[in-house]
């Protein structure tokens, strides 16, 4: 208790530079708290858009196709998805599924082509997934025995086309060969998905499967559980059980943390907080070490003279920690409070990416909203608090070595 007070007492000596430590280690706190919540919230909206527009809970996919993040072409879509439905539907935990159809496509434009992203949907089946009808912002969704087609809004704007009018295409059928496709444009849809709305566009399976000559085949079918996410590899796990007695042994379950793409931008989430946080470290050591460090010289004759009173090291290298330490609660409260309120705020308001994610192909909503947690405000607290420590250590042990006697006389 001593040493408390004796540290307590020690930091009002020099309020201003004991206010510029906490300040350093606070707002390092504070950046690393509201990183961690901004990063919780980007990931959550990449899972829940993946999951929603694309990737469903668990995707059946050809075996050899789980890897890549390219549309198959139609030779490597699968068949005899009729008997694959039965199957996947029977087992325990799936909702419901539907087949899907991607395939690249050139699309006629008044001085030329462009490139695109047809994705072939059972209108009726998408509505426990992407609910595409929710996009639309001119005209109307199309049915499943219609030749209409839903265009993404940056897709019309490029072709120059809207509600009504046709869209002509060329595609690679399952032969080999180039089929051409007229359809009408039934609606134009937004999604705030830069990547969907500036290279998708949808149409009825039925009419997918004629364009490119696969009777009852798709490139994928995508899975809702009972469960939700959580239960996703597990029931994953048993679907590929199911389809390996069934005879589809070419054919993979895969659960969406496990999905190439998104595995991908997981792995870069984690590493952005490590090298921010190891970043955040570095700046909060060297202006830690650099006030204490002069703390430490400035009471040159002070710890001189409690050595000479018959204090060990260890009490003086205990002190110094201790002041440190005390400093650095203090300023880590203070961060905790500043980074949990500032996202705390954007959780509401959202912080809007727009011009940075339009350009990015992959499907994540252009507002994230930052999520914190009380797992959020420990991890804060004990990096506040470590730096703090860390900090102190070369300053104490650099007091711990003066000669008592020589300290005696330092001016």
């Amino acid at each position: 208790m001593t040493l408390i007070r004796l540290a307590i007492r020690n930091t009002r000596r020099q309020t201003r530079r004991t206010i510029y430590t906490g300040l350093a280690i606070g707002i390092a706190v504070a950046a690393l708290t509201f990183l961690d919540a901004y990063l919780r919230g980007a990931l959550e909206s990449m899972v829940n858009s993946f999951t929603r527009l694309d990737a469903g809970h668990v995707k059946i996919l050809p075996a050899e196709a789980v890897k890549k993040s390219r549309p198959l072409s139609p030779e490597e879509a699968m068949r005899d998805i009729s008997r694959l439905l039965e199957i996947v539907n029977s087992t325990p935990g799936v909702i419901s599924s539907t087949p899907r159809i991607k395939f690249p496509v050139l699309l006629d434009k008044s001085n030329g082509s462009i490139p695109a992203v047809g994705v072939g949907i059972s209108p009726l089946g998408e509505e426990n997934f992407m609910q595409l009808g929710q996009f639309i912002i001119q005209g109307k969704m199309m049915s499943d025995s219609s030749y209409g087609v839903v265009l993404g809004a940056e897709l019309a704007a490029d072709l120059g086309k809207t509600v009504g009018d046709e869209l002509f295409m060329v595609a690679r059928d399952a032969f080999g060969g180039l089929g051409p496709g007229l359809y009408t444009i039934c609606g134009i849809s937004k999604t705030g998905v830069g990547m969907v709305d500036r290279k998708m566009f949808y149409l009825p399976l039925p009419a997918a499967q004629e364009q490119l000559a696969l009777e009852d085949a798709a490139t994928e079918v995508v899975c809702r559980l009972e469960n939700g996410l959580e239960s996703a590899e597990g029931i994953a796990s048993q679907m590929n059980e199911s389809l390996k007695r069934a005879g589809f042994d070419h054919i993979s379950a895969v659960p969406w943390q496990q999905q190439f793409a998104l595995f991908q931008m997981i792995s870069m989430v984690g590493l952005a907080k490590f090298l921010m946080m190891f970043l955040l470290a570095i700046i909060a050591l060297t202006t830690v070490i650099n006030t204490v460090l002069m703390s430490v010289m400035e009471r040159t004759r002070e710890i001189g003279a409690l050595r000479a009173l018959g204090f060990d090291r260890g009490f003086v290298l205990r002190m110094i920690l201790a002041e440190s330490l005390v400093v650095g609660m203090l300023g880590t409260i203070f961060g905790i409070i500043l980074g949990i309120g500032v996202a705390t705020f954007f959780h509401y308001v959202g912080i809007d990416l727009s011009g940075s994610l339009s350009k990015i192909d992959f499907p994540i909503r252009p507002i994230i909203y930052p999520h914190p947690v009380l797992l959020t405000a420990i991890q804060s607290a004990i990096f506040g608090l470590i730096v703090s420590l860390i900090a102190a250590w070369y300053p104490a042990r650099k007091a711990v070595r003066l000669d008592p006697a020589q300290a005696l006389r330092t001016n």
